[in-house]
């Protein structure tokens, strides 16, 4: 009963939500055209260099960077903070798109992981001796652990009452603001391994491309999480 209950609260809410929405702002479209300009660029950088030095080794920074810089960047940007979908699309839909593109995302990840691994057994090298492969193997564990809670934080009513709903968002949002950083923190850092072939200049544009990328779409998530935080920890409200 108490399930049934919160399932026609969350639908109730989102419908209000929904009907206030309004188009957006020429100010909002352009914070949404940037971030995805600065998200893009790197990101063909990469695969401009990737396929340039092309071997089997390069299949691993080509995955990666579009499975981190455009998928699951993009997951947490829908969801959050991208205009022209947030104008055009429910909440609910959105959150569909949030976890076919982290799925997408999460699975390219793990075909480069797949990669490395096959491609350190072929040429006898050491495994995770690098601080880049070593932050990318806590990453990608920690990523598959974080999505794996976002289901039950898309079905807070499995486990109501005895856990309230906000406490479980708040867990997740808190955990993807931590893995998106440790994402872009791993294919920042494969910039600096010995398979770059780029130029100093061109590494450092696209450290400085994917930082403000990052930050950018950070800022409605961690503004987000550190509300619901406030509501979860801080005193009872007063109201009826």
């Amino acid at each position: 009963m108490r399930a049934q209950i919160l399932r026609k609260r969350l639908r109730y809410s989102n419908m209000t939500t929904e009907s206030n929405k309004g188009p957006p702002s020429t100010i909002t479209l352009a914070f949404s055209v940037i971030t995805h300009f600065l998200l893009l660029a790197p990101v063909l950088y990469i695969l401009v260099l990737a396929f340039g030095n092309y071997s089997f080794f390069a299949w691993h920074p080509i995955c990666m960077s579009v499975g981190v810089g455009l998928l699951i960047t993009e997951a947490v940007f829908s969801i959050s903070g991208e205009a022209y979908i947030a104008s055009k699309l429910a909440r609910r839909n959105r959150v569909t798109i949030h976890w076919i593109l982290h799925t997408i995302g999460l699975a390219l990840i793990g075909i480069g992981f797949v990669i490395i691994i096959v491609n350190k057994v072929n040429m006898n090298n050491s495994h995770f001796a690098t601080p880049h492969s070593q932050l990318g193997l806590v990453t990608i564990v920690l990523s598959v652990l974080t999505a794996t809670f976002g289901i039950l934080a898309k079905n807070t009513v499995w486990v109501y009452p005895r856990v309230r709903p906000i406490l479980i968002k708040v867990a997740h949002a808190c955990g993807g603001i931590g893995i998106t950083i440790l994402l872009l923190a791993t294919l920042i850092t494969g910039t600096y391994t010995r398979w770059w072939p780029g130029n100093t200049t061109g590494r450092d544009l696209t450290f400085a491309s994917l930082f403000f990328a990052g930050f950018l779409i950070l800022i409605k998530p961690v503004l987000g999480a550190i509300s619901r935080c406030r509501v979860a920890f801080g005193p009872p409200s007063t109201d009826s």
